[in-house]
């Protein structure tokens, strides 16, 4: 599991944060102190060209919320920002023929530009549901970027069609705050909380919208640049891109090290002598993700114990309490009592 100084040493777009300095001026709040807890400059909040590490993010928008008891001040910011913020990632939204598409092509390339956090997009009849993942265990509080991320994804949707975004149900893993009336009234659609995800619904029938911006032949050479970089990545960090696949693949027939390996285009022997050249084996990183990922939901959600060992793949509930008890010293019941 990644402790506090490796979660220091993810970093994210500053742009993320864009939308902060007008969200405050909207609710009439001072950010100086909320800046300072975080080490956040005022430049830094409003340059678009730099880097902050992960947990200065979370730690902002976190204080902000708490210092001045304004439980929305994440929504509020994606209010405030532009809805398309990753340059090329942005063109090859708005470049695909459908709304599908630009999904499918979005979702392949955004971990260039996001270390700690991918979306899941699950089809269940005649919906689709969109689910925010975190791809690190974060110990302090997550609302505010949950709030942020889902109501901004929302945001891009409608801006790509240029119309009312069809959202069935908006959910949210934490309590129900006060004045939650703001979010129905935004997103259109019932709100739930305390719910084991953050994310949203809408029909599948939406996958299908044209969209008007839409150019194959400049999509192709924004997808060659992009792909050039992904490879580039791929290369450098085999480790991150294991566990990112670990973690998307959680539960499935593909999580373990022959459907890895596949995905990956690699044969799995050679994909152990990569990750032996960092002295870490497959099965390290995936006890490593299951950890993370079973410590992310028993403090932020009700899970069952039974869901939450099948989502990661456990044969049982007694496999996952064994194996977490070996990995934290805690049963998964004292673990959620101490730190939920």
């Amino acid at each position: 599991m990644r402790n506090g100084a490796e979660d220091e040493a993810l970093f994210t777009d500053s742009d993320i944060l864009l939308g902060s300095w007008e969200a405050a001026e909207e609710l009439g709040i001072d950010l100086s102190d909320s800046l300072a807890v975080s080490g956040i400059s005022k430049q830094q909040l409003l340059s678009p060209k730099t880097f902050l590490g992960y947990h200065q993010v979370v730690t902002f928008l976190d204080d902000v919320a708490a210092r001045n008891r304004c439980p929305h001040f994440g929504f509020y910011v994606a209010k405030h920002q532009q809805p398309f913020r990753f340059g090329a990632l942005a063109q090859v939204s708005k470049l695909c023929s459908t709304v599908g598409e630009s999904l499918a092509k979005s979702f392949k390339y955004t971990q260039l530009y996001n270390q700690a956090s991918l979306w899941q997009v699950c089809e269940e009849g005649d919906y689709i549901v969109m689910k925010r993942q975190q791809r690190v265990a974060y110990t302090g509080s997550m609302v505010q970027l949950h709030l942020l991320a889902v109501t901004l994804m929302v945001k891009a949707a409608r801006d790509l069609i240029k119309g009312n975004y069809p959202v069935t149900s908006v959910s949210f893993s934490h309590a129900r705050p006060e004045n939650s009336e703001i979010y129905s009234r935004y997103f259109q659609a019932p709100v739930n909380f305390d719910q084991d995800y953050d994310g949203y619904v809408f029909p599948k029938s939406y996958l299908s919208i044209p969209i008007a911006t839409a150019d194959p032949e400049l999509l192709a050479i924004v997808e060659e640049h992009l792909s050039g970089l992904l490879s580039e990545k791929t290369d450098q960090d085999v480790i991150e891109n294991v566990r990112t696949l670990i973690r998307a693949n959680l539960g499935t027939n593909l999580c373990n090290l022959d459907g890895i390996s596949q995905l990956m285009g690699k044969h799995p022997r050679a994909l152990q002598r990569e990750l032996k050249e960092f002295d870490v084996g497959f099965r390290d990183l995936l006890i490593e993700i299951r950890q993370e990922v079973a410590e992310h939901y028993l403090q932020s959600s009700n899970i069952s114990l039974v869901d939450l060992a099948d989502m990661l793949g456990y044969n049982n509930v007694s496999a996952f309490s064994r194996a977490f008890k070996v990995a934290s010293g805690q049963s998964p019941q004292e673990w959620r009592q101490l730190y939920a």
